[in-house]
């Protein structure tokens, strides 16, 4: 007896100890530091946010349209050279400095929009490398879990058999049905790789880690499909790049439409030496206007007009097309969100039915009132069913992120959920 209890003891310190090994093995990242790691360094972002400063170059240098514009003019002759300084400051210009500045203005919020559209895909491709991770990381747990279920029945098989109750037919049987296990096994860890590998070539970095996503939902119950609609088309980046392209093309109409005005400059020069022998020797200042208008040849300013005004309407129709096309993904989301939270409800339902099922087949089986065949059919359709559930649980997941990110509920800047819309 004394023996026994010196054995508990040391049993039961040798689980604590593994316990404690255990827990410190346990190594989690959460996906909204790895998101917001990636949205900082993917190469895509850097690029984008190169792009927004050269439209501030560009910017810069349309500013300048409005100050004084310096030129040196140096003609030689055989015999003479004759020096012109001059600065020019435009006083009215047809509108044409001014639609050069808008376009340029309107290219930076472009390349701000496709900054924003960058950061936008990348937290696509990120959820829905989350989903894959996650489903795949489920089916492994739940088949792991599956097989610890037949190990423990063909450990009563073998018991059984001992005894004479079974043969080796049935011992067979249940090896086919661990080797099916098996094989799905191989192709879930292979899935939950490829999810793996996608996170380290998104981040740009080994992940030794599991990735855990905050159980939190982002919507209430009471989804307004109309309040989605109004938002995207709000937000949507690609909306947005599409916006700020008419304004571009706007001021390509405002551009050509300078053309058939004069522009008017004030010059100031300072002339010296002289280029011919008949030509005054003496220095000049002079201050004068100076009248200048060329609207190409014959009526191309009054075509160069007709065709950006047409291209103004080019790029709106883009914008109509490109609305429909993100109601429609919208919708396809918000349907398919609806959908799964349904199914969810059932097949919770059909899980606690199916463990039902397993559990009083399992405890007849050890009572020998029904077959172990019966109890590895019980289990092999409650793990199908809990697959599905957990599929469905992490669908459920992605989509709500999906219409979060399409709505302006997640920050481009880190992926967090704004805290807004938090329950």
């Amino acid at each position: 007896m004394k023996l026994l209890k010196i054995f508990l003891v040391f049993f039961g310190s040798l689980l604590n100890v593994t316990v404690t090994n255990a827990n410190d093995e346990i190594c989690n990242i959460k996906f909204g530091e790895l998101l917001s790691e990636g949205l900082s360094s993917h190469p895509s972002i850097i690029v984008s946010k190169k792009l927004i400063l050269g439209s501030d170059l560009q910017l810069s240098s349309a500013k300048w349209g409005y100050y004084p514009t310096p030129t040196i003019d140096v003609s030689r002759s055989s015999n003479n050279t004759r020096t012109t300084f001059r600065i020019d400051q435009p006083l009215w210009a047809g509108g044409k400095i001014d639609a050069t500045y808008d376009k340029a203005k309107a290219q930076k919020n472009e390349a701000i929009y496709s900054y924003a559209e960058s950061q936008y895909k990348l937290i696509e491709d990120y959820v829905d490398t989350l989903q894959k991770y996650l489903q795949a990381q489920d089916k492994i747990s739940i088949m792991n879990a599956g097989l610890l279920e037949l190990e423990s029945i063909m450990q009563t098989i073998d018991r059984m058999m001992e005894a004479g109750e079974l043969s080796l037919a049935d011992k067979n049987l249940l090896d086919t049905r661990i080797a099916d296990i098996n094989s799905s096994l191989i192709i879930a860890k292979a899935e939950f790789d490829v999810a793996k590998i996608q996170f380290e070539i998104l981040t740009g970095k080994k992940i030794k880690c599991d990735v855990v996503l905050a159980d939190k939902a982002i919507f209430n119950d009471d989804l307004n499909i109309e309040k989605l609609v109004e938002d995207v088309l709000d937000f949507h980046p690609a909306l947005r790049i599409l916006n700020a392209k008419i304004e571009a093309a706007k001021s390509d109409v405002a551009s050509a439409q300078s053309k058939l005005w004069p522009t008017l400059k004030l010059r100031a020069e300072h002339r010296e030496g002289a280029l011919y022998d008949s030509d005054s020797d003496k220095e000049e200042n002079l201050i004068y206007l100076v009248f200048e208008m060329s609207t190409g040849a014959g009526a191309s300013a009054f075509t160069n007009v007709e065709r950006s005004k047409i291209n103004v309407l080019k790029v709106k129709n883009q914008k109509l097309a490109k609305e429909k096309q993100v109601i429609d993904r919208l919708m396809d989301n918000y349907t398919r969100l609806v959908a799964v939270k349904n199914n969810m409800k059932i097949l919770s339902n059909d899980v606690e039915i199916a463990e039902k099922v397993f559990n009083s087949n399992k405890r007849m089986f050890f009572l020998q009132q029904k077959k172990w065949i019966e109890v590895v059919n019980a289990l092999t359709i409650l793990n199908t069913k809990k697959i599905s559930k957990f599929k469905l649980i992490e669908e459920y997941k992605a989509l709500e992120m999906k219409l979060a990110l399409k709505t302006n509920r997640l920050s481009l800047a880190t992926g967090g959920v704004l805290s807004d819309v938090l329950q």
